[in-house]
């Protein structure tokens, strides 16, 4: 319906301003008809989508870390680590059973020895050789028992540990793992335009707001792929942090710009409008009340549509276009025929309609909000 044809109709939305607070809901019966004063907006119904929808869960992860495991079949003679504990560098982190190894050890030393002295009565080529076979076994008993002992890799925190003492253990089943916590890292999705290898980008850990720096730009992660319904020009940046000072933890949750924390719509670009701390927001018509939104920009949709997320609930209208400035909590009723129909149903969402008021040219026109992207 077009703003000249709803005027027979005598239906208008009216703005209501003196003698009433302008946190009403709704107009009151009481107030003065000259205490209002008629508007014409056009607005649009939103299309809103869960952020479910694109939720994927990032947390910061150690730049090294490490699943110590069992070398051999045994028994766990020793754990010396505990969750959370700081470990060296060449700690001793785990010791199997090593009374075999040290008997088999003992034994290679008595036939070394046997070989040194009968290479000294007979210095012969066999002499030598066997002198030779002999210290390579006993070179060999030493590594087998070596081995029985497991140490820290690296200066590092313990995550997890996996077996008990007199717990016996196959070759190659985990036991413990250290993890390097001085630098952690992150893979997150971003616009490829601001994804620079070497450069920095915006993360929120904790409330905290930091910039990370950009290690490698990669193909969008698999677990991404509902993001490409708000852009299709997404990559993955791997991101390290420094941790020297122990400010952030691994596990901690990462939030970046892209993913959305908030329901989700799109808008006209008109729509949205600059705030003085440098964030934007929409007006939208909730419950016949205007409410400012602020708003996070996600990406454009060609030059005319831009995807935003926000505080928004089903059944909200964004207003395009006012020929009023309208104020935050500004209750709107509709008019039907006199100011006293207060339960007049709203006109079509999308339509222009005006009732003027004394004074006020009938011709007058709705103008764009205020503002723009």
């Amino acid at each position: 319906m077009s703003a000249k044809s709803s005027i027979p109709l005598r239906m208008c939305l009216a703005l209501l301003l003196c003698g009433a607070p302008l946190t009403l809901v709704a107009y009151q019966e009481e107030t003065p008809k000259a205490a209002e004063q008629e508007v014409q907006i056009q607005r649009e119904a939103l299309q809103i989508s869960s952020p479910q929808a694109y939720r994927a869960h990032l947390h910061l992860d150690p730049a090294k870390s490490l699943v110590l495991t069992a070398p051999v079949d045994g028994v766990i003679r020793l754990v010396n680590l505990k969750l959370g504990q700081k470990t060296a560098k060449e700690a001793e982190a785990f010791r199997l059973d090593d009374s075999r190894a040290a008997l088999l050890l003992k034994a290679a030393k008595a036939r070394f020895l046997v070989a040194q002295l009968a290479s000294k009565k007979d210095p012969g080529e066999s002499s030598a050789a066997a002198l030779e076979a002999a210290q390579a076994e006993l070179d060999l008993a030493q590594l087998d028992l070596d081995r029985l002992v497991i140490h820290a890799p690296f200066v590092g925190e313990v995550h997890k540990v996996h077996v008990l003492e007199g717990q016996f253990v196959r070759a190659g089943e985990p036991l413990g793992i250290i993890a390097d916590v001085s630098k952690l890292q992150v893979e997150v999705p971003v616009e490829r335009a601001t994804a620079k290898q070497g450069g920095d980008v915006d993360l929120k850990i904790s409330e905290n707001s930091l910039k990370a720096k950009i290690d490698a730009v990669l193909p969008l992660n698999s677990r991404f792929e509902a993001l490409r319904d708000l852009s299709d020009n997404l990559v993955s940046v791997a991101v390290s942090l420094d941790n020297a000072a122990g400010k952030y933890s691994a596990g901690q949750t990462v939030h970046c710009e892209v993913i959305p924390v908030a329901p989700v719509t799109s808008v006209a670009t008109t729509s949205v409008k600059n705030q003085k701390d440098g964030k934007f927001r929409v007006q939208i018509l909730r419950n016949n009340v205007v409410r400012d939104i602020t708003i996070k920009v996600l990406s454009k949709i060609g030059t005319e549509k831009v995807f935003v997320s926000g505080n928004f609930q089903e059944g909200d209208e964004v207003i395009t276009a006012s020929t009023v400035e309208l104020a935050d909590g500004t209750p709107l009723r509709a008019i039907l025929g006199e100011p006293a129909a207060a339960t007049a149903p709203a006109p079509a969402v999308g339509t222009s309609i005006s009732a003027p008021r004394s004074g006020t040219p009938k011709t007058a026109p709705a103008k764009p909000a205020a503002g723009g992207f």
